[in-house]
């Protein structure tokens, strides 16, 4: 009971962040919050929903559900904190089969709930990772149950994070395959074969999906990067706002693990270790661009780090248990004081940026203009919050997520030529940097489009021209109307 009390104020204060701006500074977040609005309402005159059974629908089949009973906005920050609770819950959870009993170790899952996929606003992904963990503990949960009641339950699991991610979806594979291949190395053929097929026919409805229809809709280049790049990527975990502390926490915590394993005090769950090993192995043959997704290497960090946690069982003395909670404590109060820092700070700047979307009449064509390099997980990233106009004025914006192979939306003919041919530093070589050959490129179009958004993470003037007049503007933000027929 007191583990569990400890649970929840800790997934309390993880929350506090969320609800205390008016926007989190993810990435992408503001551009699933522009489609969770489309989707609750149905579409507009740019967009219309074209639900499929995608591998990428977790907050898009939750998150306008609950929009139709509160506010947007409210909902897609109970979204976040939901993931925040199937992830730490899932490896408490898993932790308690494999362990035996609840413990406290379990609860360092919270020091990896603000990574940086969080940052970057892969929502649906993280979700998904949390349905895996929880359905990896369910699996061990009923294995001395009917299998028949083993195989609808666990059908249902496979489904659900199919749906939520397809990465969320490969690593719960993955894991089962590695928690099933231990006790199968001591059975006979025959009982190999019953064991793998009670664990295959929860992945039939799954895969038939994936080859029959999705599979043909989701192409798109394979690239890798670096294969050093591995490594720096296992620190995304603890990767957020002050570089030399994030480094200190993830030193500190990898040490402790290492020294704890190196003196024989770490005990690992033989199931959960090859597990562990399968999701790793794929970690490093893994690409960075894969079936239309970026960053797919990248995603597997944070599952690494939670079925790490998941399976062990450190053998602690009363003092050293005590010593241990309180450094992890104390380091999760500090992370978290930095986090809400750097969170407070952009509830004014998206405060005063969003009023300037306001600004816009309903309808209204915005094209984007931003510099290339803005692609970052910055500290208060602005690269889609052109995108809330289409839930706040039921604008067209050329950089919504409307992939077929990604999300239930599709544009108008017309609306689609017009995004496809919008590229944002297009826009800002022509009006901000003044390069001819860009201004040759975007009169044809600017004459498509009513008003014309810049953004930057740093400050910046935009040159006065006859084409544009300004509406309202801040630092890093500002809109302008374009003149007809310029």
């Amino acid at each position: 009971m007191r583990r569990l009390a400890v649970f929840a104020a800790l997934l309390a204060v993880a929350s506090v962040p969320v609800f205390s701006t008016v926007l989190p500074p993810l990435v992408d977040y503001p551009n699933h919050l522009a489609r969770m609005h489309l989707l609750a309402e149905g579409g507009n005159a740019y967009y219309a929903v074209r639900w499929a059974p995608l591998p990428n629908l977790a907050a898009d089949l939750v998150v306008p559900v609950m929009a139709r009973v509160m506010p947007l906005a409210l909902a897609g920050k109970l979204f976040l904190v939901a993931s925040f609770a199937v992830l730490a819950g899932g490896v408490f959870w898993l932790n308690r089969i494999v362990a035996g009993g609840w413990r406290w170790w379990p609860l360092l899952a919270f020091l990896f709930l603000y990574n940086r996929i969080l940052l970057w606003g892969f929502i649906n992904d993280l979700f998904g990772l949390g349905l895996a963990m929880c359905g990896l503990a369910l699996w061990l949960a009923l294995e001395k149950r009917p299998a028949s009641l083993r195989v609808a339950v666990s059908s249902l699991v496979a489904l659900a994070c199919f749906f939520a991610h397809l990465v969320a979806f490969g690593v719960y594979a993955l894991a089962l395959a590695g928690i099933e291949a231990v006790p199968a190395s001591g059975e006979t053929p025959r009982e190999i074969a019953r064991r793998a097929g009670i664990a295959a026919v929860q992945f039939v409805a799954p895969a038939a999906i994936f080859l029959l229809w999705w599979h043909g809709s989701a192409g798109g280049p394979v690239s890798y990067a670096g294969f050093l790049r591995k490594a720096d990527l296992l620190f995304s975990v603890f990767d957020n706002y002050n570089r030399a502390f994030d480094v200190t926490c993830f030193v500190l915590l990898a040490a402790a693990l290492i020294f704890l394993a190196a003196t024989r005090r770490l005990v690992f769950a033989p199931r959960i270790l090859a597990a562990l090993a399968l999701v790793f192995a794929a970690y490093l043959v893994l690409p960075s661009q894969l079936l239309s997704g970026s960053g797919a290497d990248h995603r597997l960090p944070v599952a690494l780090f939670l079925l790490l946690i998941a399976g062990a069982s450190p053998q602690l003395a009363r003092r050293e248990g005590l010593a241990l909670a309180a450094t992890a404590g104390l380091m999760f109060v500090a992370r978290m004081g930095v986090i809400e820092r750097v969170w407070l700070r952009s509830d004014a700047v998206y405060a005063a940026d969003l009023a300037v979307l306001d600004r816009l009449p309903e309808g209204a064509k915005l094209a984007v203009a931003f510099p290339v390099g803005e692609e970052q997980a910055g500290a208060i990233p602005l690269l889609h919050l052109p995108a809330l106009a289409v839930a706040r004025r039921e604008a067209f914006v050329p950089t919504l997520f409307a992939f077929p192979a990604q999300q239930p939306l599709a544009l108008t003919p017309a609306a689609k030529a017009l995004a496809d041919a919008s590229i944002p530093p297009g826009w800002w070589l022509a009006f901000v940097e003044g390069d001819r050959r860009a201004q040759q490129m975007i009169r044809p179009l600017a004459a498509q489009f009513d008003y014309v958004v810049f953004l930057d993470r740093r400050p910046f003037d935009l040159p006065p021209t006859p084409c544009l007049v300004p509406v309202a503007e801040q630092p890093d933000f500002r809109l302008a109307r374009i003149v007809s027929g310029c």
